[in-house]
């Protein structure tokens, strides 16, 4: 009989099943070119919440900074094909490479064994649009929030420093802060931990690319996880834990148990990350069917907080200056 461990029902036993689009991950891409570019992560001012949650809003650069901003410029490209084709894949974690690499001159391909961005091409209106959109941009500044997070936990720092990334779809946060961290001599080794082998064997061309050694880390799927005899990642070993989507598609009794099971992971001084879309976010860009997940306000992230149980030395909330996501970090006591 297969052993079941905290790490396995996080991604799986208590969250609902996934739509068989769901499961056909496509990540980002190949090569030095098109990695996932890093930008500045400033920090424009501080506040304590009511909820007890310390809150930090960010200024987060992206691709857009350097387009037109103004509404008039903004573009509706909802009758090009690209766009039908793409929009058909939000919700899934195959509509991300496109977001987060916007200028990519095709959409990424669903086919194993071919390169990333080997789909239809992309028209300059859908190119704006993924450059432009607010929700677009959102979901870049929460993964460049967590890359930046991550890549803090391995600065002078005398001995190996170990992340996991949970469920990771398109890893590319993690990723990315591998390559950032190599470039200053930290010693990282990260666990992927994903629902199928396609998605992990795309991460793992992708790690290879970025000139890290795909033997330092460790790409596991739900089969590995339940085969195996040993939890696939210690307690209280992790100096980082990413788990954006912890609470998607979960009641807040599933995400508060996700949570307590993710933060397990983590060692004394060690941090997790997970995300929520905001309550009193904008509204997303009505030309798209942006997923609708649940909203959060600062007192249900405190109270989900403390529901877990999990013992929390520090807990920070990371806004970037589009008001979508916030980037929870807790740190382990």
């Amino acid at each position: 009989m297969s052993t079941v461990h905290p790490v396995d029902t996080l991604f799986l036993g208590d969250r609902r099943p996934a739509g068989d689009a769901e499961v056909l991950m496509v990540h980002t891409a190949e090569g030095a070119a098109q990695r996932f570019v890093k930008r500045d992560v400033r920090v424009n001012g501080a506040a304590l919440d009511p909820s007890g949650l310390r809150v930090l809003r960010l200024a987060v650069g992206d691709e857009s900074d350097a387009g037109p901003q103004d509404a008039d410029a903004h573009p509706s490209p909802v009758h090009t094909p690209a766009f039908r084709e793409w929009s058909a894949r939000l919700g899934t974690a195959a509509a991300m490479p496109n977001i987060y690499m916007p200028a990519a001159p095709r959409l990424s391909s669903r086919s194993k064994g071919e390169a990333i961005f080997s789909g239809s091409p992309v028209d300059a209106l859908t190119r704006r649009y993924l450059t432009l959109v607010r929700d677009a941009r959102a979901l870049r500044a929460r993964a460049r929030v967590t890359q930046w997070l991550a890549v803090r936990t391995s600065i002078d720092v005398a001995r190996t420093v170990r992340w996991t990334s949970l469920a990771c779809g398109p890893a590319l946060p993690v990723i990315g802060a591998l390559a950032e961290a190599r470039d200053v001599g930290a010693d990282v080794e990260a666990t992927f931990i994903d629902t199928c082998h396609d998605s992990l064997d795309v991460t793992r061309r992708f790690v290879r690319t970025q000139g890290l050694d795909p033997a330092r880390h460790r790409f596991l799927s739900r089969t590995d996880a339940l085969g195996a005899s040993e939890p696939p990642v210690p307690e209280a070993s992790q100096d980082f834990v990413e788990a954006l989507d912890l609470l998607a598609d979960r009641t807040p009794a599933e995400a508060a148990l996700a949570l307590r099971r993710a933060f397990s992971l983590v060692r004394p001084g060690g941090a997790l990350a997970f995300s929520a879309m905001l309550a009193d976010r904008p509204e997303p860009d009505l030309n798209a069917a942006w997923p609708s997940p649940p909203r959060w306000t600062f007192a249900e992230l405190a109270a989900l907080i403390a529901r877990s149980g999990a013992l929390v030395a520090d807990a920070m909330a990371y806004i970037a200056d589009d008001g979508v996501y916030a980037v929870v970090e807790i740190e382990r006591l």
